[in-house]
């Protein structure tokens, strides 16, 4: 099967034939830094960062962006609330948020931020104004949505029904041809808590749709293959990208746009306008970063996810029963001593025939528009899979290939790793304290110390920790 991908542009799901044989551009919009991330906009990440994984998985080399908005009016208004320099509000933001990103597992090859490429926004909006589609006013540049013909083919409007409140932050101003243009350049004074730029047009800042445009053009090209964001980007902040870049390149943008759905906390968005979300840096004191990982993945990327506290300690105990079957199988294999050739058995052979079809099931459900409820639903199976051929005198070749695929599925959706730059918080370093706490109790057991032995034993059931003496050595196993 072949990966097919949901285009919002043509609402269809299409062959996926990135422009370069074996690169794939991506570019996903990033947050404007006023404050922390929310777990609205980590399930757009972490979707797209799956996406980006399993192209890699493929073979593909993924040159993924996510820029950083620190230019804007809700860093300004920050700022002056909490008597603070709208630079040092974004600075603090920028480098919280990508702190969360690495405790995510989430990665790309750059974060441009807007306020690195001012000069390169004034040279696209004076490319526009060249062509004449674009025009000043007083100060402002606006885009001349009618000059456009395909404006609303995202968001599958016709032009004489679009709301001219929604097409852009400037929506009043008499300076406008027609109520439905946007601003590429706004006038405005600088001030303590709103920075502004010299540009042909006089002192302002570039408006919030060029700069997306700007950034991906610098670097990713005039051509790519994935534009991705939430569905409430769709319009206008994805339909006005799309009219200044191919209005100033004359060329096709982005081959597939991609949109996930928003998150409900009860049956409202969550937002920090509504004051109703849970910011990731709050929800991982508590949780496995890889338990909000499964939680996202629990729900197709394109449809609406329900967030609940029930939900996500769900998931840490899916997780934590995956992690366990993982260990299990290490420690089986580990206890074998150096392998003898044997033959297969034909139970063996079943096994590894059963593996081979629940990783091509994954693999479809992931060539079918990235379905990770259904590819979940196939790692849980082969899970429960391997945890009873452990019953049935495993072979330690057998083992080794059910664990490999086992890690390289949950790879794929960014579960079950156990990378160096995470080990300072959770899972491998968990994984080494209990392993130099077993040695120790071992030691205890060999020298005849038995007390020493059943206190630590006994403390680790007050954590939640059981151990498991097997003749193969003592397994643990944290309580789900």
């Amino acid at each position: 099967m072949t990966l097919k991908v949901y285009n919002s542009l043509t609402n269809e799901k299409e062959e996926f034939k990135p422009l370069e044989e074996k690169t794939v551009k991506m570019y996903v919009c990033g947050q404007t830094v006023y404050d922390y991330m929310h777990v609205g906009h980590a399930r757009t990440y972490v979707a797209f960062d799956i996406v980006r994984r399993y192209l890699e998985f493929l073979g593909y080399s993924v040159e993924t962006v996510i820029n950083i908005t620190d230019v804007n009016k809700k860093i300004n208004d920050r700022a002056r609330e909490e008597d603070e320099s709208p630079w040092n509000i974004a600075k603090r933001f920028a480098e919280i948020n990508l702190e969360d990103f690495d405790d995510l597992g989430i990665e790309a090859d750059a974060y441009p931020k807007a306020s690195d490429y001012i000069s390169e926004m004034i040279d696209l909006v004076g490319k526009l104004m060249s062509k004449d589609l674009a025009y000043e006013a007083e100060g402002d540049v606006f885009f001349d949505v009618r000059k456009f013909g395909k404006y609303g083919e995202l968001s599958n409007q016709d032009l004489e029904d679009i709301r001219p409140e929604r097409t852009d932050e400037i929506t009043s101003s008499e300076k406008k041809k027609n109520p439905e243009d946007f601003a590429l350049w706004k006038s405005q004074e600088e001030s303590e808590f709103s920075p502004t730029w010299k540009s042909p047009w006089g002192e302002g800042v570039p408006g919030w749709h060029i700069e997306c445009s700007t950034m991906s053009l610098s670097l990713l090209g005039e051509q790519f293959d994935i534009h991705g964001g939430g569905s409430d980007l769709v319009f206008p902040h994805h339909e006005n990208e799309i009219a200044q870049t191919e209005g100033a390149t004359g060329k096709k943008w982005v081959n597939y746009w991609m949109h996930s759905g928003l998150v409900q906390m009860g049956e409202e968005k969550m937002s920090k306008s509504q004051q109703n979300f849970v910011s990731v840096r709050e929800l991982l004191e508590e949780h496995d970063p890889q338990a909000l990982r499964l939680m996202i993945a629990e729900t197709h990327y394109r449809n609406p996810m329900k967030y609940s506290d029930e939900k996500i300690e769900k998931a840490e105990k899916t997780l934590k029963s995956l992690k366990n079957a993982v260990r299990n199988l290490k420690a089986e294999i580990n206890s074998f001593e150096e392998s003898i050739p044997s033959k297969m058995r034909e139970k063996d052979i079943e096994f590894l025939e059963q593996v081979f079809n629940l990783k091509k099931e994954f693999l479809e459900a992931m060539d079918d528009d990235f379905n990770t409820p259904k590819a979940l639903r196939n790692l849980h199976e082969l899970s429960k899979l391997a945890h009873s051929y452990l019953e049935e005198n495993p072979k330690r070749p057998v083992l080794s290939r059910a664990l490999t695929t086992i890690l390289d599925l949950g790879g794929i959706l960014g579960i079950l790793e156990e990378k160096e730059k995470r080990q300072l918080k959770r899972g491998s370093l968990m994984e080494n304290l209990m392993e130099e706490i077993l040695k120790l109790r071992e030691r205890y057991r060999k020298k005849g110390e038995y007390e020493a032995a059943d206190s630590i034993r006994n403390a680790l059931e007050e954590a939640r920790i059981t151990i498991e003496d097997t003749e193969r050595g003592p397994r643990w196993k944290s309580a789900e």
